[in-house]
Formats: structure tokens, sequence, C-alpha cells
């Protein structure tokens, strides 16, 4: 695809979703304070997270394949 960076975001309460992420190489870069408007009022905080193109080539592609097989 030849994407120079690949970003990722979650609401930063989600502990799960974030670890998952952090697993496979991701970095994360910081919080979008009261970024996104959640269901019944109020707004959440987002957290963002990327893999660059030369961390993808060197690390994540051997993460990942090892948790595929």
């Amino acid at each position: 695809m030849n994407a120079l960076r690949v970003e990722f975001r979650a609401d930063a309460r989600n502990v799960l979703s974030i670890a998952a992420m952090k697993s496979i190489g991701c970095k994360p870069e910081g919080i979008l304070r009261s970024n996104m408007p959640l269901n019944g009022g109020g707004r959440r905080d987002s957290i963002v997270l990327s893999i660059l193109k030369s961390e993808c080539e060197n690390e994540v592609k051997e993460k990942l394949g090892k948790r595929l097989k």
C-alpha cells in the first residue's frame, strides 16, 4: 500500500484496545482531549497510536506473523 504511517484511535479509557494495539507495535502519540461525542451526552478523550513504515518493516510484521501461526 506504500503508506508511510498508519494511525489508530481509541477511547482513552479502553485499556483492552490500547493494550492490543501496543502489543503489535503501535506507539502512543498523545491524547486528543474531548475529541468525540458520547452517546447520551458528554465527550470522550481519544488516544492516538501509530506505526511508521520503518517500524512495520523491522518489528510489526514479525510480531503479527508469530501471532497468526
